[in-house]
């Protein structure tokens, strides 16, 4: 197999920018879901009870993010590893170990999956419960902003061979095609 190409955006655009154009998709996020639901609902009066399980939430949101993008290749038999641990005392750190390459199909799967299982439910949740529309969309704009890196690597894999693998390493990931 060959390697079509290389993907590391830590090292291609620098964790800083992923981190400000996060930020700035997160709040236009909010306000493109907030504001329809608010003039929508407008006579619905905001429950603010539930601070603390929105707070447990926004913490587990990471966390589920990414047991998200496991998901579809665990449906298909492929072998994981989430592991988890503290990079310091207060930061826990979670990653996903893939043992062996997967197909573009499956990792464009994987890549869609936090938006199937977290962003969708939630704008359905502020539809249907508009006393909490607010904690709903937070958290739905939050998980949209953590899915820019995964935007950019979902814009190079649907430009990649049909037919391609993908290996992950450490920082980065390869899309490998096969030798004729």
């Amino acid at each position: 197999m060959n390697c079509w190409k290389t993907i590391n955006l830590s090292r291609d655009l620098g964790n800083q920018r992923l981190i400000v154009v996060s930020m700035f998709v997160m709040l236009p996020a909010f306000i493109m879901m907030y504001v329809p639901l608010s003039i929508i609902n407008e006579s619905t009066h905001l429950n603010d009870d539930y601070m603390l399980l929105f707070l447990i939430c926004l913490l587990l949101l990471i966390p589920i993010h990414l047991v998200c993008h496991a998901i579809p290749a665990w449906l298909t038999g492929q072998r994981i590893k989430v592991r988890f641990y503290f990079n310091s005392r207060f930061l826990p750190i979670f990653t996903i170990q893939y043992n062996h390459q997967l197909p573009r199909n499956i990792k464009i799967a994987s890549i869609l999956a936090p938006t199937v299982f977290i962003t969708c439910p939630l704008i359905f949740c502020s539809i249907i419960y508009p006393q909490f529309m607010h904690y709903f969309s937070i958290i739905a704009a939050i998980n949209i902003g953590l899915s820019v890196s995964d935007i950019i690597y979902l814009m190079i894999l649907i430009k990649a061979p049909k037919k391609s693998m993908i290996e992950h390493t450490r920082n980065s990931f390869d899309i490998l095609v096969h030798n004729k």
